[in-house]
């Protein structure tokens, strides 16, 4: 997908659109971190729009708690609370799971197909430590939600997915990548046998894998609050 900076919008895609799949590429890409200053002056010239289309979609961006705004400052990236991370993990663990679930009962051959795919993807960008990997084991669980034929989950799915990428921004654990593309291999296998109580404990023990990747504590968070992430 294309970056966030620098190219203006144009084709037939809506503007608004286009900047905020953009802006959520590069939040789970990890080049927008939480904290980061979001300068609407800046993004409007960048990409050729209007400043209130700009607005427009740091304002869902708001909605959907992946930017605060704050009082003659501006727009930023969430930093969530430790209360917060764990809510959002509790909440995705078990909608996931839901998910894989009816996954089980509805894929099909070319389902499984596309799931493969998006393996050998992800495990060639870890290989070559590409910046888009995250984004690949994303498109991981988006797939799934895709595969479940419910649009509700699908659209519950990418929320959560995005609130989750924030949360790992600030407190994953300073010990490299996380490679998970394999556990990703192991619910393919599950989901193309049709057997939902595999997939699911898999899906489980992946959660418990990220979750022990994270350092949750206020302590972690308040390190993270050093850095000047400011754009100006």
């Amino acid at each position: 997908m294309d970056e966030v900076a620098g190219e203006k919008l144009r084709g037939k895609h809506p503007v608004e659109d286009v900047l905020y799949n953009r802006l959520m590429d590069a939040i789970v890409d990890k080049y927008l971190r939480p904290g980061q200053h979001l300068n609407e002056v800046k993004l409007a010239e960048k990409y050729d729009v209007p400043r209130s289309r700009v607005r427009r979609v740091l304002e869902r961006l708001r909605d959907e708690d992946v930017v605060v705004f704050e009082l003659h400052r501006g727009a930023f990236i969430s930093r969530p609370t430790v209360a917060e991370a764990k809510n959002v993990f509790q909440v995705r663990r078990h909608l996931e799971e839901l998910v894989v679930s009816l996954a089980c009962a509805r894929a099909t051959s070319k389902d499984i197909a596309i799931l493969r795919d998006n393996y050998l993807r992800e495990r060639e960008a870890f290989e070559a430590l590409r910046p888009n990997v995250n984004r690949i084991a994303a498109e991981f669980h988006f797939l799934i939600a895709k595969i479940a034929r419910n649009e509700i989950l699908e659209q519950l799915v990418g929320t959560f997915i995005r609130r989750c990428v924030l949360v790992q921004s600030v407190y994953e654990k300073k010990s490299g990548i996380l490679c998970l593309s394999e556990e990703h291999r192991e619910m393919i296998d599950a989901i193309a046998a049709k057997d939902s109580g595999a997939a699911i404990r898999m899906m489980q023990h992946h959660f418990d894998h990220i979750v022990a990747s994270l350092e949750l504590t206020k302590e972690r968070r308040l390190e993270k609050d050093v850095y000047d992430f400011l754009t100006e």
